[in-house]
This record gives structure tokens, C-alpha cells and sequence, in this order.
């Protein structure tokens, strides 16, 4: 039966490629970039294997960490759509037992071009040079263990986010553990650098640290078998083997957990509110007059604010995100233009699918008759204010940090342009491409495709106008690049939400469709 799950599972992963000819394109370039991608990282491994040294050796390690990292934390913090059939919501409705479920969608995983990365890059130790054939089957039998503790770890995870996600206290302690997983990610490095650097043999003492965790174990596991240490190696095994199954044990007590009810949903409050507690409107909308832009954007805030937990999760990384693509930025390009990427990284994950969070409540939406357009821009109107307060903070709080706040005035307006780019870009994606944001129908690599291209668009108007900004320096002030810009933004913005709002009232049906199951 768990043969019979995964081939399930892979049989939807086709058919889904094959409702489009965009989806097909996607399919096919997905393989062919995992195996490239997986040869790639497997060369890198060998050759680094192939030295010898404890340099290439820490090399590997940190491949091995990042690639583990990646596994975990995109899935959870990313809003590309995902198929959902790891929700134990969803998997409770195959009528097989838990060891079968588990055990079906972990093959099932180990067929996807991420595992094929995966393993071709964690195996790449079987083509170095000066090695013997024991060392090579290790290399072959710790890429298959990689694959298998990265697939388990990352569903088991999911899982767990998923079921929490069903519950008021479970969502917020899922939000803020992502959140931290994602700033320690970002954090940890810089904290290390400098206490590694005064040390006298750091390279060796983060090897012997990270020899232990789950992922450095597998790639530690041929060399220190090379070294003699038999029992080592049996050690690092047993770390790797251990993670695997507490990683199946947790996905599997979500799944009991779901099935007996056991969440903070299914236990019933005896506290009531009173109906003036419940105001539909917020008290900072209250000023626009009554109307479908109102009734959107107050809706939509309390998405954020209150009912939708990925909605919350962006509120919460939002920010994070914009400030790790400023902070790496700034000293390299300045203040200016670093904000202006943040600023595009920050309203990006909340503007690429505004009716991601309506669900099936879109069909009542759209048989009210009223326009789709207000709806649109009441929408855009509750985003914004949250995301333009939040990038006059992350400008105002990176110019005081890095010692640039004479630029701070200029950056202001750099930022507010990217943030009304990504408005432009974000109102033509949620009409063009909308999806269901808690369980997607359709084919997901298509949705996907679209939502990358959609990012990359956001970003490539940024480096042009920073481009434009360095060829014209000479002869033309940055205050007026960045006052045009500005003004070219802010008109993209507005046609953009326009020419969308019209699509929508022309065409209600492609959104209602996007959220009805077929």
C-alpha cells in the first residue's frame, strides 16, 4: 500500500504537468536543472574530496549543512505553492495506516528532481581521485541516507507546521519558530565569524562540530572511515539513522494527533466576545466611505492580523527577508539601492497573490456582483499599510546602523519606488495568476513558474533603473534619476491595478476557477 501512495503521488506530479503546455516546459526543466544542478554539487564534493585537506573537507560540510538548511526551512517559508498532501488534514482521508502513509509519500519524495540534486550532490564522493572502492560504496550509501534524511526531515516538518497551523496557539508558535529558523540562518554566521577568527584552529573546531550534526554526519562519515576510525563513522551512522526516524515518529504523531482531534481547534472556548469587539471594520479604515474597497481591505487585514496563519507568517518574514536583502547589499551598493531590492523582497511575498487567503470564499465574492476591481484595490490599499511603514523603518533603521544616514532622505524615495514596482508587479500577478494559498488547484509547477517569473520581474526593474542610475551619474544628479523613477513607478502602479481590476470584472471566472476544485 505504500508502493500504491507513492505511485499516487507521482502519478498526480504528471498529470498536473500535463494540464498545460507551460506545464509540461516546467516539468521537464525542473528534472533536467535538478540533474544538472545534483552533477554540479557532485563534482564540487569529488573535488574537494579529491584533495585531502581540511580546508575542502570543511568545504563539504557546509554544503552538506546548507543543503539540509534548504530542505527544512523553504518550504515553510517560502509562498511558492506546494502540494498539501503532507497536511495530515488531507492525508487522513487515505484510508491506510499511518506506517503506510509515512512510508508512501517518503518514496514518493525520493522521486523528485530536488532528491535527484540531492543525491547526485551528496554521492559525488564515489568520482574522486586517490580513493579506494570502500570508500566509493560509503560515498553511494551516504548520498542515499542524505536523500532519505532530507525528504524525511523536511516532510516531517511540514507536517508538524501544517497541524499547528490549524490551531490560534499552534499557529503562533509555528510563525515565530519559522521566523527564528530563518533570522538564525542569517545571524549564526555573522556571530561565528568573528569568534572562529580568534581562534587559533577554528577551521578544525567547526569541522568537529559540524561532523556531528545529521548532515554534516553523512558527508564526515568517508573520511573518518578513511582515517581508521570504524567507530566514529558507526557513530556518525547512528546520528544520521536516529534523525531519520524521530523525523517519521513526529510526522507520524501529527498525523495521530489530527486524527483523535488533539489541537487547540477542536477544543471549544467558553470565553465570548461581545459584538463591539468584533467590529468588522478596524478603526484605521474607518474614514473611507462604505463600499467593496472597504469591505476587501478590512477583510484582508484581518488575514494578517488574525485569522489566516500564512498570512501572519508574512507579515513576519516580510520584514526579515527585506532586511537580509538590504543588509547584504548596502555596503557593496549603498544605502540607496539596497533598500530599494529590500523594499521589492518585502512586498513581493505579500502582493504576488492578494486573493491567495479568500479560499473558497471568492464564490461568494463573485456572486454578490460586485466589481472584482474595488476588490483589488481595497485589497492593495490594506497591504500597504503595513509594508510602507515597514520599509520607511527598514530605510530609516539600516542608514542609522551602517553610518549612512545622510542618505537617508534619498533612499526613502529609492524604496518607495521598488515598493510601488512590486505594487505594479503584484496587482498584475493576482489577476493574471491567482491560487489558493492554503491548498492550490491546478497544476503547482505552472502556478509556480509564474510566481518566480513574476519575482524576477519585480527585481530585474530594480537593477535596470540602478543600472540606468550609474550609466547617467555623470552627466545627470541621482535626485533626479530617483525623482523620475519615482514618478514611473507610481504610474506603472496605477495602470497596473487599473488594466488588472478591468480584467477581473471582465473575466470573474478565471479567479473563481483558480479556488474551485475540479
Amino acid at each position: 500500500m505504500a508502493l500504491v501512495l507513492a505511485r499516487l503521488k507521482l502519478a498526480l506530479q504528471i498529470g498536473g504537468a500535463r494540464a498545460s503546455s507551460l506545464g509540461i516546459v516546467a516539468f521537464a526543466l525542473a528534472w533536467a536543472l535538478g540533474i544538472l544542478g545534483g552533477l554540479a554539487g557532485g563534482f564540487l564534493v569529488a573535488f574537494f574530496d579529491s584533495g585531502g585537506s581540511p580546508f575542502g573537507d570543511l568545504l563539504v560540510l557546509l554544503l552538506f549543512v546548507a543543503i539540509f538548511g534548504a530542505w527544512i526551512v523553504l518550504p515553510i517559508a517560502t509562498p511558492v505553492p506546494t502540494a498539501n498532501i503532507i497536511d495530515p488534514a488531507v492525508l487522513e482521508q487515505y484510508p491506510l495506516s499511518r506506517a503506510q502513509q509515512v512510508a508512501g509519500l517518503v518514496l514518493g519524495g525520493l522521486a523528485s528532481p530536488a532528491a535527484a540534486a540531492t543525491f547526485l550532490t551528496a554521492a559525488g564522493g564515489v568520482a574522486a581521485v586517490n580513493v579506494g572502492i570502500g570508500e566509493r560504496v560509503v560515498a553511494v550509501a551516504g548520498g542515499v541516507l542524505f536523500t532519505v534524511l532530507c525528504v524525511a526531515a523536511s516532510s516531517g516538518v511540514r507536517a508538524l507546521f501544517a497541524e499547528a497551523l490549524s490551531a490560534r496557539r499552534g499557529r503562533d508558535v509555528a510563525v515565530i519558530a519559522s521566523t527564528l529558523i530563518v533570522v538564525a540562518l542569517y545571524v549564526l554566521p555573522h556571530l561565528l565569524r568573528p569568534l572562529l577568527g580568534a581562534a587559533e584552529d577554528a577551521g578544525a573546531i567547526l569541522v568537529t562540530i559540524l561532523t556531528w550534526t545529521p548532515p554534516g554526519a553523512v558527508g564526515a562519515m568517508g573520511y573518518v572511515l578513511e582515517t581508521g576510525d570504524v567507530v566514529g563513522a558507526l557513530a556518525r551512522l547512528a546520528v544520521v539513522v536516529a534523525t531519520i526516524a524521530v523525523a517519521l515518529l513526529l510526522w507520524g504523531l501529527a498525523l495521530r494527533l489530527h486524527v483523535r482531534g488533539r489541537t487547540a481547534r477542536a477544543v471549544a472556548s467558553g470565553h465570548h466576545r461581545s459584538a463591539a469587539d468584533l467590529a468588522l471594520v478596524p478603526l484605521v479604515l474607518r474614514v473611507l466611505p462604505t463600499g467593496p474597497a472597504l469591505a476587501a481591505a478590512s477583510q484582508h487585514l484581518r488575514y494578517y492580523f488574525f485569522r489566516a496563519p500564512r498570512a501572519a507568517q508574512v507579515v513576519i518574514l516580510g520584514p526579515v527577508v527585506g532586511v537580509m536583502f538590504s543588509a547584504t547589499q548596502v555596503h557593496a551598493t549603498g544605502l540607496t539601492f539596497a533598500v530599494a531590492v529590500g523594499a521589492v523582497a518585502m512586498g513581493s511575498s505579500a502582493l504576488l497573490n492578494l486573493f491567495g487567503f479568500d479560499g473558497r470564499g471568492v464564490e461568494l465574492t463573485v456572486q454578490t456582483g460586485g466589481s472584482l476591481a474595488s476588490v483589488l484595490r481595497g485589497k492593495l490599499l490594506a497591504v500597504s499599510l503595513f509594508l510602507v511603514p515597514g520599509v520607511a523603518l527598514l530605510t530609516i533603521g539600516l542608514g542609522i546602523a551602517t553610518n549612512m544616514a545622510d542618505q537617508i532622505p534619498l533612499a526613502l524615495v529609492s524604496a518607495l519606488a521598488g515598493l510601488l514596482l512590486a505594487f505594479a508587479v503584484g496587482a498584475a500577478c493576482s489577476a493574471w495568476n491567482p491560487y489558493d494559498q492554503e491548498a492550490p488547484h491546478g497544476d503547482r509547477s505552472t502556478i509556480a513558474v509564474r510566481m518566480y517569473l513574476a519575482f524576477g520581474l519585480a527585481f530585474a526593474l530594480v537593477y535596470v533603473v540602478g543600472w540606468l542610475n550609474t550609466w547617467l551619474q555623470p552627466a545627470v544628479p541621482v535626485e533626479v534619476v530617483l525623482g523620475a523613477a519615482f514618478v514611473l513607478s507610481a504610474i506603472a502602479a496605477t495602470l497596473s491595478t487599473r488594466m488588472s481590476g478591468l480584467f477581473l470584472d471582465r473575466h470573474p471566472e478565471r479567479v473563481l476557477a483558480a479556488f474551485t476544485p475540479r
